[in-house]
């Protein structure tokens, strides 16, 4: 192949130039994105049934749900919750399961269960999560304007207008409350006209309805029959009749006005003295579209809007997904672009000529390009794990163009030129290069099948990486010997050259003492493996960096039962907090019922935007400390510290430490998650610990005598539907005004919902027509009750948070936390781990496991091309030497062992499998040649010293700027290059001297055992 190329330059040209022209095109419309669009397997499914306590929504919806969806297949937990009036249950697959079909199994096991439902619950919502999950943009309508103008616009005008941008999915409103249709009724009123609260219901239900009435069939025309049975105004309504020409007007009133207020959003920017009342528009991408893109579109459309706004009012961001991203990327290809200069310039040292610099330099852009190409062709992004790829891939394209073009420049000094030389000078490296490009391909495949989601973010880091290594190889083969037979020649050596061949003088010198004292090198190095295996033991574990975008979430909960008053009182407290932190630049508050899916108002969330950067301000995990700390001194308030997930707030909490601890009894439960947090509160490098089991909620519990109900008549669903229709929020049905429809609901008057014995001011009606006293029938009492029951896998649970700080590891954590567990578990319990535990657990088994599959395809892929059992070992036997430095540079700059740096260690695997071979392979064949083994040691030194420190070098200085972790984002990118340089630090010197060594005992072996 290569020498058809070499004789055809122009149409080498037009082949290379195709990879860039396709390239710079996918690289204007590839989407850019934060994160791979990933379709997690799990399905959502949110049930409401108002007014219902969560042991009724446990035992009337929640465990139907999950009894039908326990005949799926492909099934890993199911997780549910039920609160008063819903019920939230996540199904989370397998993640071999197609999401789609998941979806399909979900939607058709819950109309199953809905057949048992009560009647009165509303339809399932099933949804699907993936990435687009997580918010585009937020933007807040803030200001002092009177609440009807700003509702009016947020519902009727804004979210219709963002609704109608290019990209967006979804638009959510926060803090908004419509206008419904009230009817308020006086029982004490009721009671002296001898009527109840059901015969009310009963008026307004037939009386406000508009049913088709059919149609007149004249001779020449048809007529349809349409019955106005609404009211078209709220004095319609009131003069609607009960009984004995009695009307609602008598009872109560009817008024057009605003929803119960039960949430409440407010904004401060940071040239604002305090916080302003708003609306917050949550606005969501649709799947697959370019995030930077639909963001800029949308920032565009609230520019256009803030100028139709009355005075008073303003829309401004309070969190753009695409700024953190535009940043991002923008400093990651500027890492990609500087550790192409640098790679440049170790190669213009080594060579001297600004010419054959620029032969290797052309692979970067080609395979870049390509591979860019590559991925917009097959529907990927450029991402923080694609775009890790090609920095990464910056050192390693230009290695195979290396070593091809030195083989060339070495038979040029032989004597030969031009298409002589460049023929001879690849074939002499051809089965090197397919030897070392394989091993380094070999050695990602297993990340693509990693079972995790983990796995399903790095797929296109791996991917990236095997697409630029086979285009290099391409190109190696092609363009590089092509250009060499016409620019390569034999010059006069710079500085930088002689000084190397001083080194390689030392060297040589070096490795022949090393050849004389085997047992010496062998104990210096087997002593730095087991250092690099003494430190790997006390290296820091975590899942994952946290990356400084410059945002975070504050989660507080007041106690349960709290008023929305006092809720209130609290948050303003919270806000006193962190308007005062020094770095907060602005941000946004909700809390209530509603926000983010919470059922009840005692709780919500700060969005908390910092500075930029450029201001000084410390790391956000700094930052995030100092909240913690300055917020845990407000009294009667749980703040939790968190970080948005890759699905967005409402996802729910995300933690370090998460178990689920699972029985048959919620008070045994309570008990014992009790004792666990007490101890992680005692032990110290635990923060945020907390629960999500609630049981003291305030209840009035309602208990009938049923013979005494009986003998007078009145049904259990009499009493429970008095009750549901003056302190619940009973929907009538809607209410039509102009273009717009709006919910028609009952209850009593406000005044008379203050107190709970009030009960003993309502009546029934009984058998004989006379109303009767309700505590007649009833008793009742205040006690405490659950806010929430939680089940996982169809058991009770109790799910235990926290992170972790002062220094303390992740890995260090789950152990410590395990035995807590255990210390404390009773017979009849067990404990799982969940959430982002679970994932470092499984994560790092399954990274193992693809290390050594790496390991063993490498070994048997250099078994097949040397077609020796033995070789093979000679190069993986070099692989420990890398342990050292991986760990001590982990140490030394502070860094910990994350799934990033992981992947730097199978990285590193690939480089150091690449060196030994390109030296063993040119050993193996001199001996084929003649040369007897300690000078075909020296000869193949000779040869492949130079293009091994190359392509070492390049690798080493094009991860330099991504190393210093300066950029946006870094913080994701630099424990991979910090352990791939580290490891090449204490590898390629080791190697260098041992392979030769290693090499001679194992040939030695093969040679008696053939004996």
């Amino acid at each position: 192949m290569y020498k058809f190329f070499i004789q055809r330059p122009i149409t080498t040209w037009m082949f290379m130039l195709s990879f860039i022209m396709v390239g710079l095109y996918s690289l204007k419309y590839i989407p850019i994105d934060r994160n791979p669009n990933v379709d997690f397997p799990v399905v959502s499914i949110t049930t409401t049934y108002a007014g219902a306590s969560p042991y009724v929504i446990d035992t009337n919806i929640t465990r139907y749900i999950e009894d039908e969806l326990a005949t799926i297949n492909g099934i890993e937990a199911i997780n549910s919750a039920s609160y008063t009036g819903q019920s939230r249950i996540t199904v989370i697959f397998d993640l071999d399961k197609d999401i789609d079909i998941a979806a399909q199994e979900v939607r058709d096991a819950v109309n199953r269960a809905q057949k048992n439902f009560p009647p009165d619950a509303d339809p399932p919502i099933v949804r699907k999560v993936d990435t687009s999950m997580a918010p585009t943009v937020s933007i807040l309508l803030h200001g002092y304007a009177d609440y009807g103008t700003m509702s009016y616009l947020a519902d009727k005008v804004l979210k219709r207008e963002f609704e109608r941008v290019q990209g967006v999915g979804e638009v959510d409103l926060a803090g908004f409350r419509d206008y419904v249709m009230w009817v308020r009724i006086d029982p004490l009123k009721l009671a002296g006209l001898k009527l109840t609260p059901i015969d009310v219901v009963r008026a307004l239900q037939a009386n406000n309805v508009e049913i088709p009435s059919g149609r007149v069939d004249s001779k020449d025309r048809e007529y349809v029959l349409r019955v106005y049975g609404k009211g078209r105004t709220p004095q319609d309504i009131e003069n609607i009749i009960i009984k004995n020409n009695v009307r609602i007007k008598d009872v109560g009133k009817a008024e057009f006005t605003f929803d119960e207020k039960r949430g409440l959003v407010r904004f401060k920017t940071f040239d604002s003295k305090e916080a302003e009342p708003a609306i917050a528009l949550i606005i969501y991408k649709q799947s697959n579209e370019n995030t930077v893109t639909v963001a800029k579109r949308v920032i565009e459309k609230m520019n256009e809007l803030n100028k139709q706004l009355p005075q008073g009012l303003r829309l401004d961001i309070n969190f753009d997904a695409s700024t953190f991203i535009d940043r991002s990327v923008n400093d990651a290809l500027h890492e990609i672009i500087l550790g192409s200069i640098l790679t440049s310039f170790v190669v213009f040292l080594f060579l001297g000529n600004f010419k054959m610099t620029f032969i290797p330099s052309m692979a970067i852009p080609i395979s870049i390009l390509g591979t860019i190409a590559f991925l917009f062709f097959f529907k990927q992004s450029l991402n923080t794990f694609t775009l890790l790829g090609l920095a990464v891939a910056v050192g390693l394209v230009i290695d195979d163009a290396i070593v091809v073009m030195e083989s060339i420049y070495r038979r040029n000094e032989e004597g030969l030129r031009g298409i002589e030389a460049a023929e001879k000078g690849t074939r002499t490296v051809i089965f090197a290069l397919l030897a070392s490009t394989a091993s380094l391909i070999v050695i990602f495949i297993p990340v693509l099948f990693i079972k995790s989601v983990v796995g399903r973010f790095f797929f296109g880091f791996a991917l990236t990486l095997i697409v630029a290594i086979a285009i290099s190889y391409i190109v190696s083969l092609s363009f590089t010997p092509m250009l060499s037979a016409r620019l390569v020649e034999v010059k006069e050596e710079n500085f930088f050259q002689r000084v190397y061949d001083k080194f390689e003088n030392w060297f040589d010198k070096a490795l022949k003492w090393s050849l004389n004292h085997k047992a010496i090198v062998l104990t210096i190095s087997i002593v730095t493996v087991f250092i690099g295996f003494k430190l790997a033991s006390i290296t820091p574990k975590e899942f994952s960096p946290i990356v400084d975008e410059g945002i975070f979430l504050v989660r507080f909960e007041t106690p349960t039962g709290s008023s929305f008053e006092f809720v209130d009182k609290k948050a303003k407290e919270l806000e006193k907090i962190i308007s005062s932190n020094p770095y907060v630049l602005r941000y946004g508050l909700a809390f209530g019922e509603g926000i983010l899916g919470r059922p009840t108002v005692n709780g919500g969330l700060f969005f908390i935007t910092l500075k930029d950067k450029s201001t000084g301000r410390p790391h956000q995990k700094v930052i995030m400390d100092m909240m913690r700390k300055d917020l845990s001194k407000v009294s009667d308030v749980r703040a939790i510290i968190d970080i948005p997930s890759a699905v967005g707030p409402r996802a729910g909490r995300s933690a370090d430490v998460m178990y689920i601890i699972k029985g048959s009894d919620l008070n045994e439960l309570e008990k014992i998650s009790s004792q666990i947090e007490s101890k992680l509160r005692q032990t110290p490098g635990y923060t945020d610990v907390d629960t999500d089991l609630r049981i003291n909620q305030p209840e009035v519990r309602v208990e009938i005598d049923k013979d005494k109900a009986l003998s007078l008549g009145v049904s259990t669903e009499d009493i429970a539907n008095t009750l549901n229709f003056l302190f619940g929020k009973y929907k009538i049905g809607t209410y039509e005004r102009g273009s717009e429809s709006y919910n028609f609901y009952v209850k009593a008057d406000e005044n008379f919902l203050t107190s709970f014995d009030n009960l003993s001011k309502v009546y029934v009606r009984a058998k004989d027509g006379s109303l009767i006293p309700l505590t007649s029938v009833i008793t009742y009492q205040l006690a405490p009750g659950f806010n929430v029951i939680n089940r996982y896998n169809r058991q009770y649970s109790v799910t235990i948070y926290a992170n972790v700080t002062g220094g303390k590891s992740v890995g260090e954590a789950v152990s410590e936390v395990e035995n807590m567990i255990k210390q404390v578990l009773p017979s009849g319990y067990t404990y799982e781990v969940g959430g982002q535990t679970k994932e470092f657990k499984r994560t790092f088994a399954f990274l193992g496991l693809a290390l050594l599959v790496a390991i063993i395809a490498v070994y048997m892929i250099l078994a097949s091309l040397f077609e020796s059992l033995i070789h093979p070992f000679t190069v993986l036997l070099t692989l420990p030497f890398a342990v050292s430095g991986v760990f001590a540079l982990i140490l030394f700059t502070g860094q910990t062992l994350n799934v990033t740096s992981y992947f730097g260690i199978i990285l590193v695997v690939g480089l150091v499998t690449r060196d030994s071979v390109l030296f063993i392979e040119r050993i193996i064949q001199l001996k084929k040649d003649g040369f007897d083994t300690i000078n075909a040691i020296l000869q193949a030194r000779k040869e492949r010293l130079r293009p091994i420190l190359m392509t070492t070098l390049t690798i080493f200085v094009s991860l330099i700027p991504v190393a210093l972790g300066i950029t946006e984002g870094s913080e994701m990118r630099q424990p991979l290059a910090i352990a791939v340089i580290g490891g090449l630090m204490t590898a390629l010197p080791l190697s260098l001297f041992v392979i030769p060594i290693i090499y001679i005992l194992l040939d030695k072996v093969k040679f008696l055992s053939r004996k």
